[in-house]
C-alpha cells in the first residue's frame, strides 16, 4: 500500500512501536522499544531529531497528532480485516488477532487526540 501524503504520516508510522511501547493503557509492542531495552536502538526522540536535521523542519510539536492519525488509520485497516475475517474471506492466519486489535487501536487513537488537543500550543499543521 502506498500513498502520497504529509511526511509527518511517514515519520509517525515509523515511530509507532515507540509510542505503543510507552503507553500503559492501550495495545503494546514488545518491550524492545522501551528506552534502553535494546542496545544500539535509537530512541524516538533521536529519530525525530535526525529527521528534523535532514528535513529542515521540526516535526516534534506535531508528533502526537501524527501518532493519533496513524493509530486511527490502523484501526480502520483492522476493521477491514475484521470484516473479511467475519465473512471467512481473510487469507492471513493472523487475521483474527488483527481484527481483535481494532477497538484497542481506535481507543488509543482517541486518547492521543485528547492528549494532543490538551497540549499547550499544540496545533496540527497537516
Amino acid at each position: 500500500m502506498a500513498t502520497i501524503g504529509h511526511p509527518l504520516s511517514d515519520l509517525a508510522n515509523f515511530t509507532t512501536p515507540y509510542v505503543l511501547a510507552m503507553d500503559k493503557t492501550g495495545p503494546r509492542y514488545p518491550p524492545a522499544f522501551l528506552p534502553g531495552a535494546t542496545p544500539g536502538l535509537p530512541t524516538e526522540q533521536q529519530i525525530i531529531q535526525w529527521y528534523a536535521e535532514v528535513a529542515g523542519w521540526d516535526p516534534a510539536p506535531d508528533m502526537t497528532w501524527g501518532a493519533a492519525f496513524g493509530m486511527f488509520r490502523s484501526s480502520i485497516i483492522m476493521q477491514g480485516i475484521a470484516a473479511r475475517y467475519a465473512r471467512r474471506q481473510a487469507s492471513s492466519a493472523n487475521a483474527k488477532s488483527y481484527a481483535d486489535m481494532m477497538q484497542p487501536f481506535g481507543e488509543f487513537a482517541w486518547t492521543l487526540v485528547v492528549k494532543a488537543k490538551n497540549s499547550a500550543g499544540s496545533r496540527s499543521r497537516l
